[in-house]
């Protein structure tokens, strides 16, 4: 099961269809607030996370789910990569990282990969 987070609704709905074709179980939330509320009553085998969440930063949360939620392996996605946020996701735990816009085809070898 996948859990993506990404304030970009449009986003959302396409790789929740997306990953669902392939057979994928997906959830989405639009924040983190909803992304560690959803944490908290279900496990996922991957975590999707934007780094910007408008007001919100998917590094805060990346490192709250590896601190909270040990088993989710996290893929970070971003439009505006920096060496900084690289580095940074990877320190605080992150099993990939992807620019956007995502490739689909490169994304489901990279989950293949982890299943």
């Amino acid at each position: 099961s996948i859990l993506v987070v990404d304030d970009e609704e449009n986003f959302l709905t396409l790789l929740e269809w997306f990953l669902g074709q392939r057979g994928y179980e997906v959830a989405t939330a639009s924040s983190a607030e909803v992304a560690l509320k959803l944490l908290s009553v279900r496990s996922f085998d991957i975590a999707l996370l934007d780094i910007r969440l408008g007001t919100s930063d998917g590094l805060a949360l990346l490192e709250e789910i590896t601190k909270c939620f040990p088993r989710p392996n996290v893929f970070m996605m971003t439009a505006y990569p920096t060496v900084s946020s690289i580095k940074q996701a990877f320190d605080k735990g992150a099993s990939r990282y992807l620019t956007k816009p995502v490739d689909l085809q490169e994304l489901v070898k990279a989950l293949g990969s982890m299943f």
